[in-house]
């Protein structure tokens, strides 16, 4: 593991117990009691604290929110079920790039910056945050409501299939920016350390959306029914309302950064802070995704039966995502508040921990794909032909679940090498890190 440490680095900290830090600007500040808890609390116990916020907060974000727009949509028929598959890989990179590549360093950044007392940094790293996720909401939407109809005909949609793949993805991507600012502002408070704030926030959303599918799916009293374009509709708005609950709290001063845009000057050091390890970072889900979305595409020669099962299928896959980076999410904020502080030996058995602990866990959904596989695609379709093929993949793929899991884990740790660059941080790369989406504790 290597270290290097820039001419122009400031002093690391160091912050034994009971004492404050001191800030760039020669000031003195009590430690927050969140920050003492990343730097000097049990490092397996810290992270089983931090895990259960954070696994709501990714569960409900990728895992959840897909499965109850399947579930309702598997309702009016495997096209409509089959059209929604074609969609899931490209919302699915938009929420990994949004949440775990670009969130990461937008948490790392930021954890770091307060680990270091640099709350000013801290709030203009926000700022700049935001304009990040502005534009790449940009660029998916004007991707997909324009290029959207040719990309579905090339994975293998028509008539039923494609009109519904269309009126689920221009619902989802014509609100881009709910997703990207929701994602910005989770990863913020992530790295202030409270995470426990997020999961408030995602279970009441996620109570909205759960009310607001069925109804705007089927129709209720002077609702029309809009059909699949409604489960859409109704994860776009629960996000907005999520994106608008974290604004309000980060503007409201309860954390250790105060969102506020008076007195920000955008500054090219500060982009590159977060663009220098989100953009490496986006090669892993864009991998991922686009291979998901080749086999989609050749699944769906196979007829609307198998594509319908494959979409069932994948989304028990994709559940394997949010569990490793929900447990990793602490590790994200104690690596990176840690590094800050110049505790270095710290940042890595933090990291090492929460890779042993996620390791451990996945296998088990592995062993529920293999014994009971018709139980899952019971949940989206009755139709006999969807639960044979979903069953059929599962009883293949689960027995990699331990193999995906443990890869995660390793590529998110190799990726936050670069993360430790920080201009005006004495650290440079940390050889061990965590993975896509982080938090502190609650």
């Amino acid at each position: 593991m290597a270290f290097a440490i820039s001419q122009t680095a400031q002093p690391r900290l160091a912050l034994p117990r009971g004492t404050t830090t001191a800030p760039p600007s020669g000031g003195t500040t009590a430690i927050n009691p969140r920050t003492r808890l990343l730097l000097e609390g049990p490092i397996a116990a810290t992270l089983l604290r931090l895990a259960p916020p954070n696994l709501v907060v990714n569960v409900i974000l990728i895992a959840v929110t897909a499965s109850i727009d399947a579930h309702f949509v598997g309702r009016l028929g495997a096209p409509a079920l089959a059209g929604v598959s074609l969609v899931f890989p490209l919302m699915m990179l938009m929420q990994q790039i949004a949440n775990s590549s670009m969130g990461s360093a937008i948490a790392a950044s930021v954890a770091r910056a307060v680990g270091a007392s640099r709350g000013d940094d801290a709030t203009a790293l926000a700022v700049h945050a935001l304009v990040i996720a502005a534009a790449m909401a940009t660029l998916f939407s004007a991707a997909l409501l324009i290029g959207g109809p040719w990309l579905y005909r090339a994975l293998g949609g028509d008539g039923e299939i494609l009109a519904a793949a269309l009126a689920y993805s221009n619902a989802i991507f014509a609100g881009a920016l709910a997703y990207w600012v929701l994602g910005t502002l989770t990863s913020v408070v992530r790295g202030t350390g409270q995470p426990g704030v997020l999961a408030i926030v995602y279970i009441a959303a996620e109570l909205l959306h759960i009310a607001l599918v069925p109804m705007l799916v089927f129709g209720w009293g002077p609702v029309p029914p809009l059909g699949v374009a409604g489960a859409g509709i109704a994860t776009v708005t629960s996000f907005a309302a999520s994106a608008g609950a974290l604004l309000w709290w980060l503007a409201s001063g309860r954390t250790a950064v105060t969102l506020a845009f008076r007195g920000v000057r955008f500054e090219r050091r500060l982009f590159v802070d977060i663009l220098r390890v989100g953009l490496p970072m986006s090669l892993q889900p864009i991998l991922v995704n686009v291979m998901l979305a080749v086999l989609t595409g050749f699944v769906g020669l196979l007829g609307v039966g198998a594509l319908a099962g494959f979409g069932v299928a994948v989304r028990l896959e994709y559940v394997i995502y949010p569990l490793s980076f929900g447990f990793s999410a602490g590790m994200l904020a104690m690596v990176a508040t840690n590094i800050g502080a110049g505790r270095l030996a710290r940042a890595e058995r933090s990291a090492w921990t929460a890779a042993a602990l996620v390791a451990g866990i996945i296998g088990a959904i592995g062993l529920f794909a293999l014994g009971w596989p018709t139980g899952w695609a019971a949940l989206f379709s009755a139709v006999p032909e969807v639960q044979r093929d979903t069953a059929v993949y599962l009883t293949i793929a689960g027995l990699a679940f331990p193999c995906l899991s443990i890869g995660l884990v390793l590529a998110t740790a190799v990726g936050r090498r670069c993360s430790a660059r920080c201009p005006r941080s004495s650290v440079t790369p940390l050889s061990t890190s965590p993975s896509p989406a982080w938090p502190s504790p609650a």
